[in-house]
């Protein structure tokens, strides 16, 4: 997918557009890689030989059932749904057909297509998704994260109540770039409140080792942004295992998919996050019909390791569900800056020396680092002497975060600046693990 799964959608909005190429409300398809835009952010999916999605109801595996009941949710925007009665919330969407211009010979066509990603409970208030996604503290702020949006049976949906509706308060962790040479796309986000017991949150996959090439992987989320389905027919391509960023398999996934848990399928536990893809859809004459490629063809789907978003989170937080063998969580180290005209961080900065040991991580930002902030678009610079060895801007929005693991230890200079000429301020925190 070479647009995110959700972003066109929610930036477009306010244009009345919900795609590239289609006046219609529901997560953009798959195309080829935007220009400038991120490497964490490209395409959206597509069939691999057999069409293995099914509905939640129909799944025979009890266990990937449960997991899409009680782990699942669909992001949506308030404007996607309708709470009048709270006891039975409805949706405001365009079927999958019309949202599309899908041709008669299509599956799933009069399912609406609310959601514009997918993501997974992973604890009691913490929801994995891809970073794309949730791209600043304002797309937090008017996330909805919708549970049991699912079928019961073929004509039936599963009850919707407000008490199924969550508000995103924070992102606590969140990569959407490429990091020390690891194509990185994550976001963990903060739930108003607990959802267990009456959710129950997925188990993620131990270790930091590649996943086998051959092994099966199942999929769980709201492609095209429809109800949940369960795509337990995929296989993994090429496993990555020199980087352990992302892995590639052929699972049947589409815009909206974007964010949804990828599942190993002998424990059942969370093994990654589907980020990119294949294009969805292709003209056929007058109408769009899936596209569909042989279980070799084509170029996969890429999807994000669950590692490093836990690695992350357990650098910022404590958990005793997904932090269980890390270390405590370094206190943050603040420092605050004014500055402007900074050509990007390389003049006029405000800078400030750490030093590290072979194999010590810095992490630095003006979010998602504990007392981070920034007002404006702030830009951030690490230099080991006259190096350069890392840089961010934009992992939050207009916000920036950083993560560096020094191969030799020596004198770094964290250097605080804006983008371009403009100006900024903020707290830049940091932590040295």
């Amino acid at each position: 997918m070479q647009f995110p799964r959700l972003s066109t959608r929610r930036t477009l909005l306010g244009t009345l557009l919900c795609s590239l190429s289609l006046a219609a409300c529901g997560p953009a398809p798959e195309a080829g890689t935007a220009d400038g835009a991120p490497t964490g952010t490209e395409k959206q999916p597509v069939v691999y030989g057999t069409d293995n999605r099914t509905d939640v109801y129909a799944h025979a595996n009890a266990t990937l059932r449960a997991r899409a009941q009680q782990a699942t949710v669909a992001l949506m925007n308030p404007s996607d749904f309708n709470a009048t009665n709270p006891n039975n919330v409805t949706f405001n969407a365009a079927t999958l057909q019309s949202a599309y211009g899908l041709c008669s010979t299509e599956r799933f066509l009069t399912d609406l297509t609310p959601a514009f990603c997918s993501g997974t409970l992973i604890d009691d208030d913490l929801v994995l998704t891809a970073g794309h996604c949730v791209t600043s503290a304002s797309a937090c702020t008017s996330t909805r994260l919708v549970f049991n949006f699912y079928r019961t049976a073929a004509n039936a949906m599963q009850t919707v109540t407000t008490a199924d509706i969550f508000s995103c308060t924070s992102i606590v962790a969140r990569q959407q770039a490429t990091v020390n040479g690891r194509n990185l796309d994550y976001a963990i986000l903060k739930l108003d409140r607990v959802a267990t017991p009456r959710f129950t949150p997925a188990p993620i996959r131990a270790g930091n080792s590649a996943l086998a090439v051959g092994s099966n992987v199942t999929v769980i989320g709201s492609g095209s942004g429809i109800p949940f389905k369960i795509d337990s027919g995929g296989s993994v391509r090429d496993a990555r295992a020199a980087t352990l960023d992302y892995f590639v398999a052929s699972t049947d996934t589409f815009g909206g998919n974007s964010g949804s848990g990828v599942y190993e399928n002998t424990g059942y536990t969370v093994a990654g996050i589907l980020v990119r893809g294949e294009t969805d859809y292709v003209a056929n004459g007058s109408c769009s019909i899936v596209n569909v490629c042989t279980e070799t063809g084509c170029r996969g789907e890429d999807i994000t390791y669950v590692r490093p978003a836990i690695d992350a989170y357990c650098g910022v937080a404590t958990s005793t569900r997904l932090c269980a063998g890390y270390p405590p969580p370094p206190t943050p180290v603040t420092f605050t800056f004014t500055a402007t005209n900074t050509n990007s961080a390389q003049q006029n900065t405000t800078n400030r020396n750490v030093t590290l040991a072979a194999g010590q991580t810095l992490n630095f930002g003006t979010c998602t680092v504990p007392g981070a902030s920034g007002t404006g678009d702030t830009y951030l610079r690490l230099y080991n002497g006259t190096t350069q060895v890392v840089s961010n801007d934009d992992s939050c929005g207009v916000l920036s975060f950083a993560s560096f693991k020094a191969t030799t230890a020596g004198t770094y200079q964290i250097r605080a600046g804006c983008y371009s000429s403009g100006s900024c301020s903020g707290t830049v925190a940091y932590t040295i693990q």
